[in-house]
């Protein structure tokens, strides 16, 4: 679903969100502008992080794999969020330094693939990751990133 998300529309084709959402039109472009583009980091199919493959490591990568594995993967643009400098406690002990967050929105959505028909489309939580700003990788259960809570301010 983040692959087809993140795919630019084109003045002949239609956002996929007018199948999930009823908004307006320039609603849709605004909620639009929040995804990021396809680009620069090879990520997996699944949740957990770990094992992305980055830059110029992605065509020999490719290249090593069968191609009907492609389709487990996704491209996209590496998203560079600023660092701010932070305390965590990761395993039992507090590291100090520069660190960044990732709010992951997760939702659930059935639909019937012959009408189209959405069944059932909900937000379904969140997760708050925490990471140091010099990994490259961000999942909490591969160890790379800390769960965090976020308190709106």
């Amino acid at each position: 679903m983040q692959q087809v998300l993140a795919t630019p529309t084109s003045p002949e084709a239609s956002s996929i969100l007018n199948r999930f959402i009823n908004n307006s039109q320039t609603e849709i472009e605004e909620l639009e502008k929040t995804f990021t583009n396809i680009g620069y980091v090879l990520k997996p199919q699944r949740e957990g992080g770990g094992n992305n493959t980055y830059r110029t490591a992605i065509p020999p990568f490719l290249k090593s794999l069968p191609e009907t594995h492609w389709k487990s993967y996704i491209l996209m643009e590496i998203i560079t969020p600023p660092p701010v400098h932070n305390i965590i406690l990761r395993n039992g002990v507090l590291e100090q330094g520069g660190v960044i967050c990732e709010l992951g929105i997760y939702g659930t959505c059935l639909w019937d693939q012959e009408t189209k028909e959405v069944l059932h489309n909900e937000e379904a939580g969140y997760l708050l990751r925490t990471k140091g700003d010099k990994s490259e990788e961000g999942g909490v259960a591969a160890g790379f990133g800390s769960m965090d809570s976020c308190q709106l301010v």
